[in-house]
């Protein structure tokens, strides 16, 4: 828990439905002043507030947990400087990354060389396939590995983050309703591993599918995922279409062995997909 006088808020650098993002600066105990990006809850009603809370306990937990092994932090996990829940507004205070997100970096390419562009970004992808492996050694479930959802350092270090909040910022043919059980909860379709979205269930099994298909789109260059031409597409169409065998087509220009890889990834059986450790080495 921080206090809210030692945060200083700034700009608003993002918003959405759910969340509002500012820059801020956080005094520490040794009097030392940090920049943070501080996420706050966007009203009052329940949706908000827990997208809010799910995602501070899970980054408390994670925080918790990593300290065991690294005081700082894993280097490619987005770190937690502290919440503030006692006062109004309630925040989340990361750690800010200075480059924004990956999505955004991917569309702003000029496509001269596709492959030699390729292979320079996925030395993220392989920050990211670090950052999976934490989350299996710890056993937690991301449930949204995406490009939108990875964040670039001033130094060019990616980092995994949102866990729970970020999925309001995006376009509607991201998250669309999942038509079961809460008909209001949003959830990243196109991203899900086939038995999340029959069950609604999250593995690390699940991260290494979605894990796949953010290799895709570093090699697509930021284009949003679609099946048989189709962009938005409800939950049973999407189960229907990968129970068929489809999966998302290679990109232009992307080297087969690259499409091999993400195809190991989007196995329908959980247990025969790569874990982490082996998708950093063929990275």
């Amino acid at each position: 828990e921080r206090k809210a006088k030692d945060l200083t808020l700034g700009d608003l650098i993002g918003q959405g439905a759910f969340s509002f993002i500012r820059e801020g600066r956080l005094r520490t105990a040794n009097a030392d002043v940090t920049v943070v990006a501080v996420k706050s809850a966007r009203s009052k009603d329940r949706l908000c507030y827990r997208a809010f809370y799910r995602e501070a306990a899970m980054l408390v937990a994670l925080d918790e947990n990593c300290e065991e092994h690294n005081p700082d932090g894993h280097p490619n996990i987005i770190k937690l400087f502290g919440v503030i829940t006692r006062s109004r507004p309630r925040c989340i205070l990361l750690e800010y990354a200075a480059k924004g997100d990956l999505l955004q970096l991917l569309k702003q390419q000029t496509k001269n060389n596709v492959a030699c562009l390729v292979g320079s970004f996925l030395r993220y992808a392989v920050h990211i396939s670090r950052a999976l492996k934490e989350l299996r050694r710890l056993r937690i479930a991301h449930g949204d590995v995406a490009a939108r959802n990875v964040l670039i350092s001033g130094d060019d270090v990616t980092k995994l983050s949102d866990f729970g909040l970020a999925h309001d910022v995006y376009t509607t043919t991201t998250y669309i309703s999942s038509g079961k059980n809460d008909a209001e909860e949003l959830l990243p379709l196109k991203w899900m591993a086939l038995e999340s979205l029959e069950t609604r269930q999250f593995t690390c099994e699940s991260n290494t599918w979605s894990f796949g298909v953010l290799i895709w789109e570093i090699a697509a260059f930021g284009e949003e995922p679609g099946y048989q031409n189709e962009i938005r597409l409800s939950c049973p169409r999407l189960v229907g279409i990968l129970r068929q065998g489809y999966r998302l087509q290679k990109p232009p220009g992307c080297p087969d062995r690259l499409y091999d890889v993400m195809k190991s990834c989007w196995q329908e059986d959980p247990s025969a997909r790569p874990e982490p450790v082996e998708l950093e080495q063929k990275l």
